[in-house]
This record gives C-alpha cells, structure tokens and sequence, in this order.
C-alpha cells in the first residue's frame, strides 16, 4: 500500500495546532483536489476531492471514519472509496520538542535509504507538475523558537491503495504523486496557524 509521511515544525505550542486540526472544517478546504466535505457524525464524514494521477483523472468520494482520538496528540482515520475501489487511511500527530531545538525547515519525518535514479526522476516529476498546477505554499523561514516560546512537530502520514484492473498502475504513481500533496496540506496548515499567531502578536 503506497504510504507517504510528511513533518514540519512550528514555533506554536501543541494545543494551538489540535485546536486547529481536531475540526475538519478548518484544514479540509486545504486538500488539494478539495470539491467539499459531508459531516455525517462526530466519527464520519464523506469527502469529495478531484485528482490527477499521472494521465488518469477522477473525481473521488470517500468514507472517512475516526479511528483514534488522543486529546492534543493524535488523530487517525480510515478512507474508503465510494465511487472509485480504493482505501486506506492516516494519521496526523502532534509532539512538542521540548528542548529540541527547532529545524530551519519542514522535513521528512521518516529517513529512507536513497531511492534509485528512476524513482528520483519520478518524484521531481511528480513534484514539478504538481508546483506547475497548485504552486506552493510560502511560509516565513523558522527561526529558533524564543526564550519560553513552545515548538511543536505536526507529522501527517497518508495511506492509499487503489484496487481494479488498473490497480498495479494507480498504485506505482501513487506514492510519488502523493508525496507533494502531503507536503502541501502540512504546509498550508502550519502557514494558517503562523500567520494567525503572528495577527495576535502583532
């Protein structure tokens, strides 16, 4: 099943960004691909979201189901398609670092060993058409968090694997097309929660 993790940091403390995750409503607009969004219950909803995969386009609706839900910590979910055979599911999770001191800049959060030359190619390919059609997120460079100011990782990891006869094809572009919207939501949310902190600093 293709899986993509993505972490980025924020000079906020963990409660600010549960306060802004724990609601859907805040961050689903942010999906790429995003048609809009069904609260069924307190654990389900129905997301509709559009999306390119390599040459194949679909407009996809899934069954988002709460799994977990740990109070300022963590959050996972299952996916499954409605309209088109896929599943899968994710997790977004919320850690201080303490007296770790903060990154310069958003980054992986699980190391890998170098992909190959094919791979690497399909990645900045992925990642080149995706910066041509959405852009990018501009966020202010991290600085070392102030004397008594909380830092925080938001890690984001994503879970898709698409059945069918076409299957061994979705699921090969998947991961690396994958990746870049991975990217694009962890950033997008903390940009929100850094522009807002600094409005009511300011």
């Amino acid at each position: 099943m293709p899986e993509v993790t993505y972490r980025t940091t924020m000079n906020l403390p963990v409660r600010t960004i549960w306060d802004f995750v724990k609601d859907m409503d805040h961050w689903a607009p942010m999906l790429t691909g995003y048609q809009g969004h069904e609260v069924q219950s307190e654990t389900d909803s129905v997301w509709t979201l559009k999306g390119d995969v390599g040459i194949l386009s679909r407009t996809v609706k899934l069954a988002v189901h709460i799994t977990e839900w740990r109070d300022a910590e963590r959050v996972s979910f299952t996916l499954t398609g409605l309209n088109e055979v896929v599943e899968g599911g994710g997790t977004f999770t919320m850690a201080a670092l303490a007296d770790e001191p903060a990154e310069a800049a958003p980054v992986p959060a699980v190391a890998e060993q170098r992909p190959g030359p094919w791979k690497r190619f399909v990645r900045w390919f992925f990642r080149a058409m995706f910066k041509r059609k959405f852009g990018t997120v501009e966020r202010q460079a991290l600085a070392a968090p102030a004397v008594g100011e909380a830092a925080s990782h938001l890690t984001f990891v994503l879970r898709m694997d698409a059945g069918g006869p076409t299957a061994p094809l979705v699921n090969a572009m998947l991961e690396p097309a994958l990746l870049p919207a991975a990217e694009d939501l962890g950033n997008k949310i903390a940009a929100h929660l850094e522009a807002a902190h600094r409005g009511s600093a300011g």
